[in-house]
């Protein structure tokens, strides 16, 4: 049992006025001088302090950090860095290092910060107005508070403090203050500790000097000898942030791309002016009316040209390196020395999914990396959210849970939809069951704290329990008999609405994964690490390969859309974009995932419920925010993800995305007294994020415009052209000129550039490349001829106010019929093939049996409309019906 002692020893008493020498315990600039101490613990034995005489809060705060040697720091340099501390903040950024150092109010409040304290070696008090530091030696504590000393005269007299932005959650246990980006080295430097000032005092036992003590903002570093770093590359060892190069190739595309686009807008603009000149007729002007839209139109192609020339023609160098928003190689181990790794928690949302078919593959991927990441010094653990654990049969739901127990998963699962009024709301269900599990955990780690508080209480007010029995072997580590009781506790209060079990707590990182996702072994190792390096990186998204699962005609396909999609825009962010957040195979900074999380329903929330692109939402709110993103290449196809089976689920992903890209910028009409833009949207537009990535969000969002309007706009102008062709001004533009440019850009350069891409930067055989360009190009060409029509349809139902809602696509190879497959074409487009029958009839009507002056034979007219007809026809058959067909030579 641990026992204050009475009995000074000597390394306490040789640290005590080791500091006093060091002008470190001076009580004059201070407070309170009963919170002035010394603290050593021996092996086995309990605290011993120097003076005897401190307060009891500066003996908690002590037993709280609960490190074998403690001790409190006023000097004239504490005093005047309390002098600087604005009101609110709750952290200093040292310089020139850019370690992060809590700021507590008092010294009571330690204990609730204190997993977030006991990362760092020290903590700002401010109502004492000490530094309470520890170590874990006496050396060590000496060449610590040398060193925060060091870094703190270095504040006040060479820079200024960063005061972070304080972002909070109610019911978490600490604070995110955003990292800021520094311009001081991330490298210690070598002599450094010569400079540092460490007096000399007879009696002192002679340390090491060459060791140096750093301190970190999310973990701590083992201590190197300066004679270590001669020898090594100074990007060998990291201190804070490893800053990194701010590459601009991308702004210089999007900047060459506006200057076509304006260049064109000019032209059309000129015709517009000469015409008006010509006779007069100002309605023309009613025409700039369009430009801003056919000009969004317009980019996106436009875009995409002069990304691919660079792909082909341009520099790869800076595609090969790390950049700021671009990890194209892995974090090097031997940079962070015996660093501390985090928890990771890996996260993956399941719901009707098939035990042995999909989650146990996905999990045993998950257990190996899990593993990997152990014998590394690290510890992670698998949260399952299991959205269909209540609702599956009682069977199945037992499967689960034996399996979960056997594995060591925590899980967590919610009412089936109004199960005694119980809502699952969302139109997208995978953020509302994240968002319940999340609450959930927090819940839990609210009741241990709760537990907790009473222990502590009680043991105060017990004046025989001693101090060992008041705060076992170690008063930090939550034991296991407080986390089963805070899960009961909550179990019990939701009165059998939840059902969980296992280890629901959540770790500093968390990897967000699909049901249907294959992980690299070492994923959870270098994303840690990768995260420690950069503390202002909220997001870290790794590029994916396809998991192969229908072995299909029409999955290969989309096996190779779906890589040139990850390849082209991984060369885009490596050039300098922002990378998009697609919501799974993703490492996310949990403090972060907090500091934008939103009250709705008198409920802290973090992912949106009510948008379908839950993850795009939260893209945008980080990036508003402050937060960066980071898109990851260097573990190459070793993530793996399920693409659509079938062409049913691909329609319904495409609609889901323009839905949910739409209502993220539009506010359905009956709302356009707000305005017609989303309150996200515009903040977005007006934060800090460079404008060359607000540009290319703008483009994205314009795709599904473009491919929604595919199909009336070839409409309309095959009406326009074909019945008044002599009539039209300039201003039109035959729908077969735009066909032809879209087929040259689409489908003919842009596969080009991704084949010469992928040889240039991934050293891969172009002719390969080639021929499977060559196989799938047609097929990706027929799919979106036939897409236009589903996308306008969402598009309206949101700006009319109409509800859609989408379940999760299919994650296993369905065997379905000839006879089910036609059931299904029938009932999920037989108002599409309704209306095309018609048009088809007029078209053939004025084709061959329309009037004088009315009929329409020109095949530049006609062939536009048929392209989309034809698609739309046979999207449904061909793909639906003859791509199930079993194929697996890819």
């Amino acid at each position: 049992m641990e026992q204050e002692s009475s009995v000074v020893v000597p390394d306490v008493h040789i640290l005590h006025e080791y500091c006093e020498a060091s002008g470190w315990l001076e009580q004059s600039e201070c407070s309170n001088t009963t919170t002035l101490s010394v603290a050593f613990r021996a092996p086995g034995e309990g605290y011993t302090f120097k003076p005897t005489s401190i307060s009891r809060t500066m003996k908690a705060a002590i037993r709280c950090v609960d490190a074998p040697v403690a001790f409190s720091m006023a000097s004239r340099i504490t005093a005047n860095v309390f002098d600087r501390l604005s009101p609110f903040q709750d952290e200093v950024t040292m310089q020139p290092y850019g370690a992060k150092i809590p700021v507590v109010s008092s010294l009571e409040y330690v204990k609730e910060r204190a997993y977030e304290i006991k990362q760092c070696r020290a903590v700002l008090v401010r109502e004492e107005k000490i530094v309470l530091l520890w170590a874990d030696s006496v050396e060590a504590a000496s060449l610590s508070g040398s060193e925060v000393e060091h870094m703190l005269m270095e504040s006040i007299w060479g820079s200024t403090f960063s005061t972070p932005q304080i972002r909070s959650y109610a019911n978490s246990m600490v604070s995110l203050l955003r990292p800021e980006t520094r311009d001081g080295p991330s490298y210690p430097r070598s002599g450094s500790s010569s400079n540092l000032g460490i007096p000399t005092f007879p009696g002192f036992p002679t340390f090491n000097h060459s060791k140096r003590a750093s301190l970190y903002s999310d973990s701590k570093f083992s201590e190197k000898a300066p004679e270590d770093l001669e020898w090594e590359d100074p990007e060998a060892k990291v201190i804070g942030h490893a800053k990194r190069p701010m590459i601009l190739t991308y702004s210089l595309i999007t900047g060459l791309t506006l200057i076509i686009l304006i260049s064109v807008q000019g032209l059309i603009l000129s015709k517009i002016i000469t015409e008006i000149r010509t006779d007069g007729n100002y309605v023309r002007i009613a025409y700039l009316l369009l430009l801003p839209i056919f000009a969004g139109f317009a980019f996106c192609s436009g875009l995409l040209l002069v990304s691919s020339l660079f792909q082909l023609f341009g520099p790869v160098l800076d595609n090969k390196g790390n950049s700021r928003y671009y990890s194209a190689n892995a974090p090097n181990p031997k940079r962070f020395g015996d660093v501390e790794l985090p928890h990771v928690t890996v996260q993956i949302p399941v719901y009707l999914e098939g035990l042995e078919g999909v989650i146990i593959p996905t999990v045993t991927s998950i257990r190996a990396a899990v593993k990997h990441y152990e014998s590394m010094g690290g510890t992670a653990s698998i949260f399952v959210n299991d959205d269909g654990m209540q609702v599956v049969d009682h069977a199945t739901a037992e499967a689960r849970k034996r399996y979960y127990a056997d594995n060591e998963i925590g899980w967590c699962s919610r009412p089936p939809n109004n199960q005694n009024g119980f809502k699952r709301r969302g139109r997208f269900k995978k953020a509302s069951n994240m968002n319940y599990c999340l609450d959930f955990s927090l819940r839990v780690e609210d009741e241990i704290l709760r537990l907790m508080t009473e222990q502590e209480q009680r043991n105060q007010a017990d004046p025989f329990m001693t101090t060992q029995e008041q705060n076992g072997d170690n008063p930090f580590e939550i034991d296991d008999d407080f986390y089963e009781q805070a899960l009961h506790t909550m179990l019990q209060k939701d009165q059998g609405r939840t059902w969980a079990n296992g280890n629901i707590r959540l770790g500093d990182i968390i990897l967000i994964v699909d049901s249907d996702t294959r992980v690299p072994e070492t994923c959870l190792y270098m994303g840690a690490l990768e995260m420690l390096e950069c503390p202002d990186i909220a997001i870290v998204q790794h590029t994916s390969g396809v998991l192969k699962v229908g072995k299909n005609i029409f999955e290969a396909g989309i096996s190779y859309l779906t890589d040139l999609v990850y390849t082209t825009s991984a060369f885009n962010v490596s050039s300098g974009d922002c990378p998009c957040f697609v919501g799974h195979n993703a490492f996310v900074r949990w403090k972060a995932l907090q500091s934008v999380s939103f009250e709705e329903d008198n409920v802290h929330k973090f992912w949106s419920e009510s948008h379908v692109s839950e993850d795009l939402h939260l893209s945008m709110r980080l990036q508003i925010a402050g937060f960066e993103i980071r898109m990851a290449s260097y573990h190459g196809e070793e993530f793996k993800e399920g693409v659509s089976v079938t062409v049913f689920d691909e329609v319904a992903r495409w609609q889901k995305y323009a839905y949910g890209t739409n209502e993220l910028i539009f506010n359905p009409i009956r709302y356009w007294h707000r305005g017609p833009f989303t309150s996200l949207y515009v903040q977005y537009l007006l934060s800090g994020v460079k404008p060359a990535t607000k540009i290319s969000l703008i483009s994205y969002t314009f795709t599904y415009y473009a491919l929604a309007m595919a199909l009336p706009l070839a409409l309309l102008n095959y009406f326009l052209f074909g019945l008044w062709p002599d009539t039209l001004d300039q201003f039109f533009v035959a729908s077969w000129k735009a066909l032809v440019v879209i087929l040259s850009i689409f489908y003919v350069i842009a596969p080009l550039a991704y084949c010469v891409i992928r040889f240039r930067i991934n050293n891969r055989p172009i002719q390969a490349s080639l021929l499977q360009t060559l196989t799938w190009t047609p097929l990706i060409a027929f799919f979106f001829s036939g897409i236009s029509f589903h996308l306008l349809k969402v598009l309206v139902c949101h700006f009319i106010g109409v509800n859609r809602q989408w379940t999760a696509t299919t994650k296993e190879n369905e065997k379905v019929g000839f006879v089910m497959s036609l059931k299904r074409i029938f009932r999920d487009f037989k108002w599409m093939y309704l209306s095309f029958f018609g048009l088809t009839v007029v078209v053939i009507y004025l084709g061959a049996f329309g009037p004088y002056g009315y009929r329409i034979t020109n095949w530049t007219i006609i062939l536009p409309l048929a392209v989309q007809l034809l698609g739309h026809a046979f999207l449904p058959i061909a793909l639906g019906l003859f791509g199930a067909m079993e194929y697996d030579n890819y």
